[in-house]
């Protein structure tokens, strides 16, 4: 309308021109003529104005790198002056960080869940990650998965460290869907802080709340759940059904970052997550599923795939630096499956 309403006064402004031409006795070839001839000067007048504006952003922005480059290589090279921005700079890191928290609170109120981004250790991993001189001697004799079940004193540091990947039975109970769901209601304020971290297919589920609400014979029979926790408190909850391996190094150090997955019968293959550190241990709590170590990128042409059916009580352990394992249903699998997947360094 606005448009409408510029083109309607400019037609009336060129008609008054006209008559106000013809009382003076000048024809409207003429007025046409001269009319084009104005309208050409202001666009001309208008190309100028946007090229000079151009060229002030331009040279702008060329100021603006070579001072970058110039206070880049001031920093850098020149230690006095290094030394002097430092030093002055260290008092002002605090109350910077406490502006932007302040002005961070408002956004926060609106999308509160930014607020997970605080427990995360790598807010975007790199999937073009490649190591070009990395040695695969470490996984290139694997052409099965031991079971190391019943050597007590075994070095788990030293097998896996050279990427050989094992299983053994742990000493815990089997944990079954009911479990998750009891120890859900135990703790359901606890565990809902965490509860945003779930990836699922084939299934209308969309929180835990929702999830542990409903009986396992109400869970289709393909469905996949992977519920990824990230939080301290919510960790030594599950640890009440998932404890520690008695056959980790007692140094070793688990990560917080968890995942449990819980599979139907016939959900289809995923491949599992990466996980922070390189060390990785699964434990089959209930059903169960095959696992097959698929040799990373950089190994692929020196190592070969290999697959166990990890069985309920059972852990399998592997280093990710030479495998990426893919979950599998069974054949025959008729009940539930629930996994739980975390690493130690």
């Amino acid at each position: 309308m606005f448009r409408e309403d510029i083109l309607r006064k400019f037609r009336e402004d060129v008609n008054k021109v006209r008559r106000e031409a013809q009382k003076l006795g000048i024809d409207n070839k003429t007025v046409d003529r001269l009319l084009h001839q104005r309208l050409g000067d202001i666009k001309n007048e208008n190309s100028l104005i946007a090229k000079i504006r151009n060229n002030i952003f331009k040279f702008c922005a060329s100021l603006v790198v070579i001072f970058s480059v110039f206070l880049y290589v001031l920093l850098n090279v020149h230690t006095p002056t290094s030394s002097i921005v430092l030093r002055n700079v260290q008092g002002l890191t605090y109350p910077a960080l406490k502006v932007v928290r302040i002005i961070s609170v408002p956004f926060l109120k609106i999308f509160p869940s930014l607020t997970d981004l605080y427990d995360e250790s790598c807010l975007i991993e790199n999937p073009y990650f490649f190591v070009n001189d990395m040695e695969c001697w470490p996984c290139k004799s694997v052409h099965s998965v031991i079971d190391l079940t019943g050597l007590e004193h075994f070095n788990s540091f030293a097998a896996i460290g050279e990427g050989t990947p094992f299983i053994a039975k742990t000493k815990q109970d089997s944990v079954f869907y009911k479990d998750l769901k009891l120890l859900y209601e135990n703790y359901t304020n606890e565990l809902n802080t965490d509860s945003r971290r779930l990836k699922l297919y084939n299934t209308d589920v969309k929180d835990v709340k929702t999830l542990f609400s409903l009986k396992e014979s109400n869970l289709s029979s393909d469905i996949h759940i992977q519920w990824r926790i990230n939080k301290m408190t919510t960790a030594r909850i599950i640890r009440k059904l998932f404890p520690k391996p008695y056959f980790l190094p007692e140094r070793s150090g688990q990560a917080v970052e968890r995942f449990l997955i819980i599979d139907g019968p016939e959900s289809r293959p995923f491949t599992l997550p990466n996980t922070e550190c390189s060390y990785v241990f699964i434990i089959q709590g209930s059903g169960e599923r095959t696992i097959s170590l698929v040799p990373s990128k950089e190994c692929q042409s020196e190592c070969k795939t290999v697959s166990i059916i990890l069985k309920p009580t059972y852990a399998l352990l592997y280093n990710w630096w030479y495998w990426r394992p893919i979950s599998l249903p069974l054949k025959n699998a008729t009940g539930f499956s629930v996994t739980y997947m975390n690493s130690y360094c």
